[in-house]
């Protein structure tokens, strides 16, 4: 069981950029170096944030693991936790971006759907089924989320507005 790293394609390289925008760090990511870790089940393709200096020393004796794994590339790159929290401390916080409140934080740690009331900012220009990035009050990435109605819905009381595809409570509970 091999994984193997390589730089992105061009298309690939495009597809990652407008992701990279489209979470508002295309900036920050300009000039780093990002790879293409091919995993044995031959569709799933990892990217990974790697230091520059690493790089050759990849080529020469390709690691088993390398770099932080910001999303995975499939028709289009989804986010993981690591990459939304990344984006968030590093990129501008736009549309992509929801807050919820203290109670909602708690149950999206522990994987739960996002209602309506608990949702403190969104963005009117969300439409339905959009990737986001979900924030505590301190703007910390807790979560990533798909959204299940456009614009000012999101905020509907007394349904789920928000369906929660990974938090960062998964990992503590998979420790345990």
């Amino acid at each position: 069981m091999m994984n193997t790293y390589r730089r992105p394609s061009r298309e690939e390289r495009t597809r990652i950029n407008r992701a990279l925008d489209r979470w508002g760090t295309f900036e920050f990511f300009k000039d780093k170096s990002l790879m293409i870790q091919e995993n044995d089940d031959g569709g799933s393709k990892a990217v990974c944030f790697v230091p520059g200096e690493l790089e050759p020393f990849m080529r020469m004796q390709p690691p088993y693991l390398a770099g932080l794994v910001i999303g995975e590339l499939k028709k289009q790159f989804v986010p993981s936790m690591a990459g939304a929290d990344l984006f968030a401390r590093s990129g501008k916080r736009n549309e992509f971006y929801i807050v919820v409140n203290e109670n909602a934080e708690k149950l999206v740690l522990y994987g739960r759907d996002i209602m309506g009331e608990s949702i403190v900012e969104a963005s009117d220009m969300l439409d339905e089924n959009e990737l986001v990035i979900v924030l505590n009050r301190r703007l910390e990435a807790i979560g990533i989320g798909r959204t299940r109605f456009a614009g000012r819905s999101l905020l509907q009381k007394g349904r789920i507005t928000v369906t929660t595809v990974a938090d960062a409570g998964y990992y503590l509970r998979e420790e345990g």
